[in-house]
């Protein structure tokens, strides 16, 4: 019982709630009322919300950077990691359901939060030890990864219903409502900069700290996350001598699951007997009428809000499609790099600016303007912005595809030939129609090839005062679907067309991975080192006429080293080219050719897709919280929390069936239809809003009235 229940049932001197017996008070007027007992703050609550920023600073750390390292480290295709992630995102968003009925049915509060918490620093330190090149192989690597994603996604979710709830319950109500909610403000807000601060700093220790010999360090921005996941369950150990602890009292979702099923298993059974009105009128043997009529808005509410399923489908994409996209752009931001993983800052930056915006401005003047009056048609506007969002992503993806490589696939193929002579050389090809010249030391690719041919081609200098007169014929093989790469080269008086042993897409392809690939190639004979000196050092070894390709941090300038000895200017590499580094017959200079360019779109043109989908987010996903609550009972406002956060589960693993079917091909493509989804969705959606009725709920949480039909 709380304490103003004990004032309420206290009735000193005959009070009877409106006087009191003035034959008790020998005639004289009664005291005045004493002012209400003004309660404490309690401080306990500073330690939840220091946990919470410490617990929010880890999780969004370690998932801005997962789907990178799932690429990048663990050696997924974009297409994996995807699929990889958003498992794990539907596990995150599926566990509180759980987590709620272990705290409410069995543990409580606080030993859920702490036990559960436990196990959730835990995955963090597996996944940190999994980032450790020294821990074993490659598959090590991928196990311990798994496993620590298991933990975290157990472990979050499992404490997800749990820390809000636990601080409400620290305040003593109504007595402390105003300072309750103050609680929430500072909650919330604690939320947003932990995930604020987590965003922007952990990609920074991803990619600008080297350690372990990698030049990019994710076991410190997994284990930054680690310490403060730690520290987050030291600091809410703190305050538990503290704190106020209810015992568990069952837990509602469970008894609406018990209802429900009840209400099917008769109704199969009796159908034919008796016919009820609704099909959870047949649940009224066992369960009270209430519960029924509750859990009937309950399902009202569920069916209105199915979209939301699809809505989580396109917000939780920020953490990997468009992290992907930003990925093969350049995040050169006048001077400073901005990591692709950084602009997921963006939204919870862009969420606290357009609060108070949309409530202060925004729905003011669309309210006057007759576009937004109530909370469907909030949803509706939402729903649309989002698939307005992913219209922008998907054009914006063509542009980035427009400078991807051109590449062979099925039986054609294409030939790259490489100049190394000062002079220009002819080519010619009667079979392959070929009559072209390549400048001096530079190199020239031709398209559209029949694949699976053997041809001769013959190479001659040309207006040139030296190396007149030198020939070369060879024969030249192109295989079906493959790019074929032959050097001309001097040899004595003849031209030499050799077959370069790298041959195949990946000489032009981009780097999944967004560094920049290189390669060495020579006209001369014997073998020597090439080292392109910088932050980082990478030793090339030549033989052969040419070098491995490799893959090079990007943003950076390196210094030309042969066999130890600087040659020519300083070379900046950007991500997502591909080089070619031609070395001089002399050694002592160097060509610097581009074989695909650059990524070359700033990063700062994903900014519209994201203040779109944040505007979509404030219109969707607040408001759709917020009128659920409104609508339902109190005794069903749980159930709506976990139906809500399932909702999310659910639409990842939309996600999971589009990225693992691969329905659609192109990036761009599966963008345009993930926001023809949407838009269809939220047809569906006015279809039903227009239809529904609306519910109004008394001071006690009963629903005392319904509305026929909202029209919207």
């Amino acid at each position: 019982m709380s304490q103003s229940e004990d004032f309420d049932d206290m009735n000193v001197g005959g009070y009877n709630g409106d006087r009191m017996d003035l034959a008790q008070t020998n005639g004289k007027p009664p005291p005045p009322e004493l002012p209400p007992e003004k309660l404490p703050y309690p401080k306990s609550v500073f330690f939840i919300i220091g946990n919470e920023f410490c617990e929010r600073f880890s999780y969004y750390g370690m998932r801005t950077i997962l789907v990178l390292y799932l690429n990048e480290h663990l050696n997924f295709s974009e297409n994996q990691s995807t699929i990889i992630y958003h498992v794990f995102v539907m596990l995150c968003y599926f566990t509180p359901v759980l987590g709620g009925i272990m705290a409410d049915s069995w543990l409580g509060k606080f030993k859920t939060i702490l036990y559960v918490s436990l196990v959730y620093a835990l995955g963090n330190i597996v996944l940190s030890g999994s980032s450790i090149d020294s821990f074993g192989d490659q598959n090590t690597h991928i196990w311990l990864a798994v496993v620590g994603l298991i933990l975290i996604g157990c472990g979050t979710g499992g404490i997800k219903p749990c820390v809000s709830s636990f601080g409400g319950d620290q305040f003593v109500v109504p007595q402390q409502e105003k300072q309750l909610q103050k609680f929430f403000s500072v909650f919330y807000f604690s939320i947003n900069a932990g995930s604020v601060i987590s965003c922007f700093l952990t990609p920074m220790l991803r990619a600008d700290v080297s350690c372990l010999g990698d030049d990019k360090c994710y076991p410190l921005a997994f284990g930054v996350p680690a310490v403060l996941m730690c520290l987050s369950v030291v600091i809410f150990v703190c305050g538990s001598g503290g704190y106020r602890m209810k015992k568990p009292e069952g837990n509602i979702v469970m008894e609406v699951v018990k209802c429900t099923g009840h209400a099917i298993m008769k109704k199969v059974q009796t159908q034919k007997m008796c016919k009820r009105e609704h099909w959870l009128d047949y649940a009224d043997d066992i369960y009270p009428r209430k519960l029924i009529n509750d859990t009937k808005i309950f399902m009202r509410l569920m069916l209105l809000f199915a979209p939301t399923i699809v809505f989580w489908a396109l917000y939780e994409q920020q953490g990997s499609r468009w992290t992907f996209q930003a990925n093969r752009m350049d995040g050169n931001f006048y001077g400073f790099i901005v990591q692709p993983d950084q602009m997921q800052t963006v939204n919870p930056v862009l969420c606290l600016i357009f609060i108070p915006l949309f409530e202060g401005i925004i729905y003011p003047v669309l309210a006057k303007l007759h576009l937004v009056r109530s909370p469907l048609q909030k949803l509706c506007w939402g729903g649309m912005l989002a698939a307005l969002s992913y219209v922008v992503a998907g054009a914006l993806q063509m542009k980035i595809e427009e400078a991807d490589p051109i590449v062979p696939s099925g039986s054609i193929s294409q030939l790259r030939l490489y100049n190394t002579f000062n002079c220009p050389i002819g080519v010619e090809s009667a079979e392959l129609k070929i009559n072209h010249v390549v400048d001096p030391l530079n190199t020239y690719q031709f398209l559209d090839l029949p694949g699976g041919t053997t041809s001769s081609l013959t190479a001659s200098v040309q207006n040139c005062t030296t190396d007149v007169g030198m020939t070369g014929t060879s024969t030249i093989s192109l295989l079906e679907g493959e790019i074929s790469s032959y050097l001309l080269a001097p040899d004595g008086k003849n031209i030499d067309i050799d077959l370069l042993t790298l041959r195949g897409k990946k000489e032009v392809e981009k780097s999944e991975k967004a560094q920049a690939k290189v390669k060495i190639i020579y006209g001369g004979s014997g073998a020597f080192e090439v080292t392109l000196s910088g932050e980082e050092s990478v030793t090339f070894n030549v033989s052969n006429h040419q070098s491995e390709l490799y893959e090079m941090d990007n943003n950076k300038w390196y210094d030309v080293e042969v066999n130890g000895n600087k040659i020519g200017e300083r070379i900046y590499l950007y991500p997502g080219g591909v080089y070619t580094i031609m070395i001089l017959d002399s050694m002592t200079d160097f060509r610097l050719l581009q074989i695909t360019t650059p990524n070359n779109l700033n990063l700062m043109w994903q900014i519209p897709q994201y203040v779109i989908i944040t505007a979509a987010e404030i219109m969707f996903s607040i408001t759709g919280l917020e009128f659920s609550f409104t609508q339902a009972p109190t005794s069903m406002k749980s159930v709506i929390s976990s139906f809500w956060l399932l909702t999310d589960s659910f639409g990842n693993v939309i996600v999971l069936v589009v990225a693992g079917s691969h329905i659609v091909q192109n990036q761009a493509y599966e963008m345009f239809l993930f926001a023809a989804m949407m838009a269809i969705v939220m047809v569906i959606f006015i279809f039903l809003a227009m239809n529904y009725k609306y519910t109004e709920v008394n001071e006690d949480g009963d629903v005392v009235d319904e509305v026929e039909t909202s029209k919207m």
